[in-house]
């Protein structure tokens, strides 16, 4: 049976910074997929979005693991609409 998941309060500081790292990388490479198929919203939005989980982690103080965490949800679910687009075959034209 699988554990829960923690919460980022529950997390170590070294725990927060691999999911913020990981999620950072997923929306980076989203970006450059989206990029190859033109969709320069989608590459432009998840770059930032991507920058500044990475700029957060830096900081990631009791005090801003609100935001954090909201930056997460964001980024998960970007990169789960775009995958479920390009499951989907859908394309920009």
């Amino acid at each position: 049976m699988q554990e829960p998941g923690k919460t980022l309060d529950e997390m170590t500081l070294r725990e927060r910074s691999s999911i913020m790292s990981m999620v950072a990388e997923a929306l980076e490479e989203t970006a450059g997929q989206a990029q190859e198929i033109g969709d320069i919203r989608y590459a432009v939005n998840s770059t930032c979005l991507a920058n500044t989980i990475r700029g957060l982690v830096s900081d990631l103080s009791p005090r801003e693991l609100r935001a954090a965490a909201i930056l997460l949800e964001q980024g998960i679910s970007l990169v789960a609409s775009f995958e479920d687009r390009m499951r989907g075959g859908s394309t920009l034209h």
